[in-house]
């Protein structure tokens, strides 16, 4: 059995057929959560897999018999292990045996009684391209478009009503920019806030574990769960704060931004300063230099991703894949350490503009979902990271929220104190409330 805490023996309960798998479910939370598995794995045939969103099905996922997570469904991203299911990292070049051992992530979630149930599509190696012989999961909200990506997979089968709860990684973005996409919560947690053991890295230096979820609510169990928190999560009440708020006027002005999203993030923030939130606009140098980020960004990651896959057959690898890796090992020591250079100044500038507020503001992505991925890392800039890169560079927790908006969704993006995610999480349960209200 896998998971902290004490798992019971499983007593079948019933069991369905999905994809020519027989996937039975056990009987240790009772009949009612039992049933509320067996109809999420039906949601995951019915709803996730024509969106490609779907990797592997985990039978009688094992967990603890209570907990905070109790009979939660939760789908992880297919670059985190999940014993007895491949990690197949979007690639046809993984290993195909089964990880044998849980990622401590995962292990977190079965101690709470989460029920871990299926492992969900990614860009290959979560480096920003989709390999031809697995192709990208496409959004619910419309199948012509991407969910985004690297963690697309997750995104979609939370946006399509599959779950409410799942894991992703972001490095540039890679949570956030899907939950914009598919208009869910998209959370990039502080650096180093969620274990990474048992995730296949990308750029270890930019590398977080994130969620994606329904409401900031499940957002907040989940997180307290991941971070291993005693008790596990806090209560994140909305109630009628009002918070300040530092909009990145910048970020609205960037040439990514469209007039669609810019008009729907300025709506949604007027709608906080009505409700009595301080919103003050900040001008910072760090600001005018965004395509500069995106560029530090790309040449850390190229590096640590080449580091990582050097000596890894690679003839299987989507051709953008390998292109991003050619390039990285061509980052010199002495291009990789003046990009480590400029990370820490950035650190020091937004640690310089959080002063005084409670968060930054701005979209989290300049458009909406497209029909296909922009490439990350080579070639022309798209401009699709630029407003969240600067966040995995420097650590800062940062949140995608959706907003309301004609057509496909968008996302406000929050970014708080590092270290500082209960309060973020406060601010977004408050920003949620307000703009669930009706518009006046």
């Amino acid at each position: 059995m896998h998971g902290g805490g004490s798992v019971s023996s499983y007593v079948v309960l019933s069991s369905t057929v999905l994809a020519g798998e027989s996937v039975t479910v056990s009987d240790t939370t009772g009949p009612s959560q039992n049933l509320d598995l067996l109809a999420a794995y039906e949601r995951l045939e019915r709803l996730g897999r024509p969106l490609n969103a779907v990797a592997s099905v985990a039978p009688a996922p094992a967990r603890a018999a209570d907990g905070p997570l109790a009979g939660q469904p939760v789908a992880v991203k297919d670059i985190i292990a999940v014993a007895g299911l491949p990690t197949r990292c979007g690639s046809p070049a993984s290993d195909p045996a089964p990880a044998t051992a849980d990622a401590t992530v995962v292990h977190r979630l079965r101690a709470a009684g989460a029920e871990v149930f299926a492992t969900t599509q990614c860009l290959e190696y979560a480096a920003g391209f989709a390999h031809p012989e697995i192709g990208d999961t496409r959004n619910p909200r419309d199948p012509s478009r991407t969910s985004g990506g690297s963690s697309g997979g997750s995104a979609a089968v939370v946006a399509a009503g599959v779950c409410d709860l799942a894991l992703g990684t972001d490095t540039g973005g890679s949570v956030r920019i899907p939950a914009a996409y598919c208009g869910v919560v998209g959370l990039k947690p502080s650096y180093g806030a969620l274990p990474t053991t048992g995730v296949f890295p990308l750029s270890p230096t930019c590398d977080h574990v994130g969620t994606l979820t329904a409401a900031v609510a499940g957002t907040a169990r989940l997180y307290g769960v991941l971070a291993g928190e005693d008790p596990p999560g806090r209560l994140v009440e909305a109630g009628d704060q009002s918070f300040t708020v530092g909009v990145l006027a910048a970020q609205l002005a960037d040439p990514s931004v469209t007039p669609e999203v810019r008009a729907a993030i300025s709506r949604a923030l007027g709608r906080l300063r009505a409700a009595g939130w301080e919103l003050r606009e900040l001008t910072a140098p760090w600001l005018a230099s965004l395509a500069e980020w995106s560029e530090v960004l790309s040449v850390i990651v190229a590096r640590e991703a080449a580091a990582v896959h050097r000596g890894r057959d690679t003839s299987r690898y989507a051709e953008g894949t390998r292109g991003l890796l050619e390039f990285g090992a061509g980052v010199g020591d002495e291009q990789y350490e003046r990009a480590l250079a400029r990370r820490a100044v950035l650190t020091a500038a937004i640690d310089e503009s959080l002063a005084g507020v409670d968060v930054l503001a701005g979209p989290t992505v300049g458009f909406q979902a497209p029909e296909e991925d922009p490439p990350f890392g080579v070639g022309e800039d798209s401009g699709e990271g630029r407003l969240t890169g600067p966040y995995n560079l420097t650590g800062h927790p940062a949140l995608s929220l959706p907003v309301p908006i004609d057509g496909l969704p968008a996302g406000l993006h929050l970014a708080g104190r590092r270290g500082g995610d209960w309060p973020l999480l406060r601010v977004a349960a408050a920003a949620e409330q307000v703009l669930a209200r009706p518009a006046q």
